[in-house]
């Protein structure tokens, strides 16, 4: 899944495009997964604490469905120069994939809409905020870095959000960006799911395809692409499977400062 067709790509994309491969730490999180004892318990609470708090506010509440992106290695080597200084993390949910890019910054906050994320996020240790940034405005800054990981899908105005994002960083710094393809958006209201309601303008079913619309989208919002790369997002199982897979982008972006 971390396979590339540069062929299939713009060529000016291709030149960005950072080949990663399945590494020790990545194995590990699969393994560990694949052995996880899952409890009959634990589960049942999930299952009616979705019904009134919607999935992820679950998730938080009985800590199930731990998340992977990338390693700490991975995600130095994607980075390069650009993971320095002040990480702001959106949509950080539980923390698990905020804690592995944070290893290559200097300091990392995260923010995010659940309650009960945000109290999971500080009982790791992490600065975290309870918050929309759809509405609400960035908790300091201006930020060196922003990251959108996996959020643009689930959220119901990924444009706005977008564009707060971008406002929250200084010039000449880094945005960013992860998503599965084929794009396909939903966000949580309550127990609920529902369409977003502004267009994102990713609509090609082919990963190369889709990541090249989804650089097109954020290079529309005045940023230029450093690197891309495709890996799998892995969630940790449940009672019917052990592990689950969607095919992700990750791309690097500076902002453009001003003349």
């Amino acid at each position: 899944m971390y396979a590339i067709d540069p062929t299939a790509l713009q060529r000016r994309h291709r030149r960005l495009a950072v080949a990663l491969d399945a590494d020790p730490d990545t194995l590990a999180f699969v393994e560990g997964e694949r052995h996880r004892v899952h409890s009959r318990w634990r589960w049942a609470g999930r299952a009616a604490a979705r019904t009134v708090l919607g999935a992820f506010s679950a998730n938080a509440l009985f800590d199930t469905y731990p998340l992977f992106l990338l390693s700490d290695d991975q995600w130095r080597r994607l980075l390069g120069s650009h993971g320095r200084g002040h990480l702001l993390d959106v949509g950080a949910a539980a923390g698990h994939v905020t804690a592995r890019i944070g290893a290559a910054f200097d300091a990392v906050t995260a923010i995010d809409v659940s309650r009960p994320m945000v109290r999971r996020l500080r009982h790791r240790g992490m600065r975290a905020h309870a918050m929309d940034l759809t509405t609400d405005p960035a908790p300091g800054g201006p930020f060196d870095a922003v990251a959108l990981l996996n959020v643009l899908d689930r959220c119901a105005r990924p444009r706005t959000l977008l564009a707060n994002a971008i406002a929250a960083v200084a010039p000449g710094g880094t945005v960013i960006v992860s998503m599965p393809l084929p794009y396909d958006p939903c966000w949580y209201d309550g127990p609920r799911t529902r369409d977003p309601l502004e267009p994102l303008g990713v609509r090609a079913r082919s990963w190369e395809a889709g990541a090249a619309e989804l650089a097109d989208t954020l290079e529309a919002h005045d940023l230029t692409v450093v690197a891309m790369t495709r890996a799998p997002y892995l969630s940790g199982g449940d009672r019917h499977q052990s592990l689950y897979v969607l095919d992700a982008v990750v791309i690097v972006a500076v902002t453009r400062s001003p003349d």
